[in-house]
């Protein structure tokens, strides 16, 4: 598929998502959004990582709010990303509460207050990520700014994608380019999708 196409396809299912994820309740965003932490929460992967990489949801995404809980709890080291001033790799510092994050940047995403620790990316285990879709095989379709799939290019071999969506945001297939960076896991509260030679550790997964 040419550049030009691929960036069409790309406009018109992010515009099918959007309206989809505009018509979301917050009652149901947080009802929902509980069954798929807690999918998360049962993942070996989650237990066992040392340092984990969540975002900060925007209306209409997965909320975090009982991941952050849980990992620092467990006395894991949480990263939030931080959007660069130039460029498309995102930074990430630390966050010991929620209460540590405020927005800022271009975009106005709640990031970690100035002054917390950063995180170099490759010490990074697990990165939690957003998405406005995704498919059964782990494509994902994000807001068009690049941002993620610029950083997990980047990251250490052997860390592990999870996506995270509602079971609306999750399509057959999804356009993509070679830039694209797929996910190891897709968890919606109804399923979870493991994504070609990942390994099949939360109980009941499907197959793309």
């Amino acid at each position: 598929m040419s550049e030009a196409p691929d960036a069409e396809a790309k406009a018109r299912v992010r515009a099918a998502l959007r309206a989809r994820r505009r018509a979301l309740v917050p009652e149901d965003v947080r009802a929902r959004g509980e069954r798929i932490q807690a999918r998360l929460l049962s993942m070996p992967e989650f237990l066992a990582a040392r340092t984990l990489a969540l975002y900060a949801a925007l209306p209409g995404e997965v909320p975090t709010d009982a991941l952050l809980a849980a990992a620092l709890a467990r006395g894991k080291t949480v990263a939030f990303p931080v959007v660069p001033p130039t460029g498309r790799c995102l930074g990430f510092r630390t966050v010991d509460a929620a209460s540590q994050l405020a927005p800022a940047g271009r975009l106005r995403i709640a990031e970690p207050v100035p002054g917390r620790p950063a995180v170099p990316l490759h010490s990074i285990d697990v990165f939690i990520v957003p998405g406005l879709g995704f498919s059964r095989a782990g494509h994902r379709l994000g807001q068009g700014q690049g941002y993620y799939d610029a950083t997990l290019a980047r990251a250490r071999a052997g860390s592990l994608r999870v996506g995270l969506a509602f079971s609306e945001a999750v399509l057959e297939e999804l356009p993509s380019g070679p830039g694209d960076v797929p996910m190891h896991w897709v968890l919606t509260e109804d399923a979870a999708f493991a994504a070609p030679g990942a390994r099949a550790t939360v109980l009941g997964a499907q197959p793309p």
